[in-house]
């Protein structure tokens, strides 16, 4: 088998701790002979959480496809258990096994991550919000009211908002995550075997596992590299990425076609609760004035807004029922919890 080093990742004095005996003894007997022995090891080990991945994953690199299938499987357990500090080092060993040399482990590491997709979403949510980020979700209002949304489901993420106060790489990599880690100065911690990230990097990866997300808002400021931006790109091909130059917010979408027709913008759908809806502003009229600024398109509406801050008082003429119509908005947040 595999060379295995029997200890728990660190303590918090970084000192590796040696593994139960039981356990040591479990984990051999994955490559036993004896198809009980093999049997009652996979069901034990996940008993032991994180301190037996790493074991789990040395073990994956030996020659014994059965050893290494039911250490996955082992791994896959632990996940599915949920406990403190134990979910994400064991996503992490998956994903990591995703990429093994050998094709077969690599296949049955992605089996593992396909079954677990609402898990792994939902953790993504904890983790995004946890660093900064504000996860919107569709409502079955929101759906029955929006062209082209029959597909989505009450609950699932619509959006995500990321502020100037997004995780940073430059920031400290914080320790009191859920799931707990290796954190060290500089917004890099252990992932996987000698493999380290990022605040930012980390952020994006669960930002990568939010299905069918629609847009993703990058506001006041806030950046993300040329070459992660691409990357992101393309683990979200269906999902739109816009900038805002501040966090003020309308609170409306557009009912035209891209958003760049001339001649107003024509709103779509208002969101309850905040400055349009407030406002009074409805679904169908045509936005032709903005302060006193003249409105071109639902495009021209963004920029201007974004010259605006949360807080600020704008006069907003609009055409309701072919009749002009001024109302007085007091714009929003887009970061407002």
């Amino acid at each position: 088998m595999a060379s295995l080093c029997f200890t728990s990742e660190v303590t918090a004095k970084d000192e590796p701790q040696p593994l139960p005996q039981q356990a040591i003894d479990y984990i051999f007997d994955l490559e036993s002979d004896d198809f009980q022995a093999r049997q009652e090891a996979t069901q034990k080990l996940p008993e032991y959480g994180e301190q037996i991945i790493e074991p789990l994953l040395k073990l994956t690199r030996g020659d014994s496809l059965e050893a290494a299938v039911r250490a996955i499987l082992v791994i896959e357990q632990v996940y599915i258990q949920g406990k403190e500090k134990s979910i994400g080092r064991a996503e992490d060993a998956l994903e990591q096994l995703t990429h093994a040399n050998n094709p077969s482990v690599a296949i049955r590491a992605e089996e593992a991550i396909d079954r677990h997709a609402d898990i792994r979403e939902k953790r993504a949510v904890r983790e995004i919000t946890k660093m900064g980020g504000k996860v919107i979700f569709w409502t079955a209002e929101d759906i029955a009211k929006t062209p082209g949304a029959s597909t989505r489901e009450p609950g699932q993420v619509r959006y995500i908002v990321l502020g100037e106060k997004w995780w940073s790489g430059n920031e400290k990599t914080k320790e009191a995550t859920e799931e707990g880690g290796n954190a060290k100065e500089g917004g890099d911690e252990k992932v996987g075997d000698n493999i380290k990230e990022g605040g930012m990097e980390r952020g994006l990866r669960f930002i990568k596992r939010i299905r069918n997300l629609e847009t993703l808002y990058m506001i006041n400021g806030n950046t993300i590299p040329e070459l992660a931006m691409d990357d992101l790109v393309r683990a979200l091909p269906s999902t739109r990425f816009q900038t805002r130059d501040s966090d003020a917010m309308l609170g409306i979408s557009s009912s035209q076609a891209g958003g760049v027709e001339a001649g107003g913008c024509r709103v779509g759908d208002v969101s309850e609760g905040l400055a349009a809806a407030k406002a009074g502003i409805q679904s169908g009229d045509l936005i032709v004035q903005f302060g006193d600024q003249k409105v071109e398109n639902f495009n021209s509406l963004v920029d201007l807004i974004g010259k605006k801050e949360a807080g600020d008082k704008v006069e907003v003429l609009l055409i309701r029922n072919g009749k002009p119509k001024s109302v007085n908005v007091t714009l929003s947040s887009w970061l407002e919890k």
